[in-house]
């Protein structure tokens, strides 16, 4: 896994996007039930225009705006998606300032039609073997290989009275132009049922990723076992219209820093904090662009 240690501090900017820039979420398979999947490529469809107004911002704006002007894919994919019929699609794009970087965070949200009772992911085995792998594997190496018994304890806890899709919330660090890392972290949306049909619920769904849920069961009581939790990989949920990203990476002093990142789902806002090990913590703040599809 590559090492982070130079803090990303976004800035105000707003773009316009063909459709309006504001907030949304998801991502996840849809009910085999439902009509096929229809998606179109990132190719064909109107790519937003970038304008680099804060000065303070202006050396990372430009290299985000080169390489959208690029049509460079990754990014194109981060900050567009795919449309669908079963899920909208938000990033938000968090500019340093004085400094050639900038992060992304990214995931797309599934609407009415997406979710199901979580009774179909119990009864079918292929999809159960698929999500527990999709959850417990990444970009980066699980220092605590997840064993296949915690692997199906998160699999299969879930409320009856709520319905369920699975998806990736992901986080991408551009330094110098050239794309640095990759985070992500698999979990479960969840709604209440009685709101499955309602479109207005879509944007209050909650995310729980994997590493989260094991971080959480890790830490009931000082005497928990280590069950698999990996402080390295992202723990990344989304609740009460905010996004939390928690991961540790290894500094230049040669000790760790724990790195969270709060994202206000509806403005942008964002704080991030870093506490390394051998010195006091220190936090940014600013307003990350945002695009919604």
């Amino acid at each position: 896994m590559l090492k982070r240690h130079t803090p990303i501090v976004c800035i105000v900017a707003l773009l316009t996007f063909g459709l309006t820039a504001t907030v949304a979420m998801s991502q996840t398979k849809p009910n085999t039930t439902g009509p096929a999947k229809k998606s179109l490529p990132v190719v064909a469809r109107t790519i937003p225009t970038i304008k680099c107004p804060a000065p303070d911002s202006m050396v990372a704006c430009r290299s985000f705006k080169q390489l959208v002007e690029a049509r460079d894919e990754r990014l194109l994919k981060i900050i567009m998606g795919e449309s669908s019929i079963y899920h909208g699609h938000m990033a938000y794009i968090c500019l340093s300032k004085k400094a050639d970087e900038f992060k992304t965070v990214d995931f797309d949200l599934p609407k009415g039609k997406s979710y199901t009772n979580y009774s179909f992911y119990l009864n079918e085995d292929a999809v159960s073997r698929s999500e527990e792998q999709s959850a417990f594997l990444g970009p980066s190496t699980p220092n605590h290989p997840v064993s296949p018994s915690t692997q199906d304890q998160w699999f299969n806890e879930h409320l009856n009275q709520e319905v369920y899709d699975f998806g990736d919330v992901d986080v991408h660090e551009y330094r110098n132009g050239l794309h640095y890392d990759w985070e992500l972290d698999h979990g479960k949306w969840s709604r209440l049922s009685e709101t499955q049909s309602n479109p207005a619920y879509d944007d209050e769904a909650t995310f729980e990723g994997a590493y989260v849920w094991l971080a959480r069961h890790t830490g009931k009581d000082k005497d928990a076992l280590d069950i698999g939790d990996d402080p390295e990989h992202a723990h990344i949920s989304i609740t009460d219209g905010t996004i939390y990203v928690h991961y540790r990476f290894q500094n230049n002093n040669g000790g760790n820093t724990d790195y969270a990142l709060k994202i206000q789902e509806s403005t942008g806002r964002f704080t991030e904090t870093f506490t390394p090990s051998d010195m006091e913590a220190f936090e940014n703040s600013g307003t990350c662009m945002m695009f919604k599809q």
